[in-house]
This record gives C-alpha cells, structure tokens and sequence, in this order.
C-alpha cells in the first residue's frame, strides 16, 4: 500500500511544481500576409507593486472646488 502511495505522490509532483518560468526575450507575432515581426522584451527593471493604500485617488488628495467663483 504504501508503495503505490508513493508512486502516486512521485507522478503528482510535476503537476504540484507547475512549468519553468520562461525567459523569453522577444515576442514573435504572424503578420496577416504571411510574414512574421519580432517584438523585444527589455525587462531592465521589475515592475512596481500596485498601490496598498486604499483609495489612492482619495477625497484628501483632490482639488477642492472654490465656491468663490
């Protein structure tokens, strides 16, 4: 039992892991007429976290509107 309990872990484990993370350095695209462009990807740097403050835009850091005009 404890065989074939094994067995069944070992064969999930790549499902578990997931795919490598490809490394891709340009982006092939098929033209409509039957040509192909190549697009690269420069990743100088790594892309920036989203906001965590909630409520970026805020009632505190808008324009107040004059009721003088």
């Amino acid at each position: 039992m404890t065989n074939s309990l094994l067995l069944g872990l070992a064969a999930l484990l790549p499902l578990a892991v997931g795919p490598p993370l490809a490394q891709a350095q340009s982006i092939t695209a098929q033209i409509c007429g039957g040509g192909t462009i190549e697009i690269p990807i420069e990743r100088d740097q790594q892309p920036q976290a989203p906001c965590t403050t909630k409520g970026c835009h805020a009632g505190s850091c808008r324009k107040k509107f004059d009721l003088a005009q």
